[in-house]
């Protein structure tokens, strides 16, 4: 038995100090990232008048640098593909722990997926994982059962994934290439797209993932908390519109919170030649979205400083 505690004593001593050679990763991975606008949320970097939060919608369709031009005031989009509520709540949060107090935020709502179950947006933790660095990501990582509390405090290892033993320099992309002002639009269309409009189905609220209505009225309490006027925008789809779901949105927020829907008497909005696939648009049809939602904006801003 003394000698298995002896042994079982060295392992942890030689297991511990192995641990330590692993802890040069978290700060390399950082820096191998061609995305770095949460690490710019973690460091304050993130300081615009105007912040857009959203899934690949809010990437590809809203132009922060339209937004600007249109109200005279500084813009960053926060969006990312593939990005569920949850995350945005999240983003929104990390924002105004470290940073300075947005004078607006516009938040872009998946018609009609922002609650219901959506394999294709998702928490998006490949995000978080090449920045353990941080102290917040970690506390966020073991919120959300990622990660062991204890477990992180001691071992640099449990904290890493198989993302950060990959140290080659990531880059942009075709469809992937991210503005200065965090947009992403693309300027071509997709060449798979059928244009095929699928038929309207009846908005199913009980298929809500409460979880998902919980983030999102999160992030209604932090703008009311900060005072922090919130601009909730459904762009253009190519594909059917849901007024359900609009007014179900509509339902769940506050009266001194701003609800922008594309002007659909606009024919560019039935022209595929603006659209990479059916739900996003291409680079010439959100230049002329953003500037729609940007003069939509000033207005209210304006309102608000009367």
């Amino acid at each position: 038995m003394k000698k298995f505690l002896i042994k079982l004593l060295v392992f942890g001593v030689v297991f511990f100090a192995a641990d330590k050679l692993f802890y040069p990763l978290e700060n390399i991975s950082p820096t191998k990232e061609v995305d770095k606008r949460l690490e710019y949320l973690l460091q304050g970097k993130i300081n615009q008048d105007i912040l857009i939060f959203g899934s690949s919608r809010g990437a590809r369709n809203i132009m922060a640098e339209e937004i600007e031009i249109s109200t005279g005031l500084s813009a960053y989009n926060l969006s990312y593909p593939g990005s569920s509520i949850e995350f945005h709540e999240f983003l929104v949060r990390t924002a105004l722990s470290n940073n300075k107090k947005p004078k607006l935020i516009i938040l872009c709502v998946d018609n009609a997926m922002t609650f219901l179950p959506a394999p294709a947006l998702n928490f998006r933790l490949d995000r978080l994982y090449p920045l353990v660095k941080y102290d917040a990501i970690v506390d966020e990582l073991i919120s959300r059962g990622e990660k062991n509390e204890y477990l992180s405090q001691f071992f640099y290892l449990h904290k890493l994934s198989k993302s950060n033993f990959d140290i080659q320099q990531k880059k942009f992309n075709a469809k992937d290439t991210i503005s200065k002002l965090g947009s992403m639009p693309i300027s071509f269309s997709d060449s798979k797209e059928k244009w095929k409009i699928d038929t309207l189905s009846v908005y199913d609220q009980k298929r809500e993932e409460k979880v998902k209505v919980v983030a999102f009225e999160k992030i209604i309490a932090m703008c009311q908390k900060n005072k922090i006027p919130l601009v909730l925008v459904s762009p253009p789809l190519y594909d059917y519109q849901r007024d359900d779901f609009f007014k179900i949105v509509q339902s769940r927020t506050p009266k001194n919170v701003h609800y922008y829907v594309f002007d659909k008497s606009n024919p560019i909005y039935t022209n595929k030649d603006y659209f990479f696939d059916k739900t996003h648009l291409k680079r010439n049809g959100a230049e002329l979205f953003s500037r729609e939602l940007g003069k939509f904006v000033f207005k209210k801003l304006e309102l608000q400083n009367d």
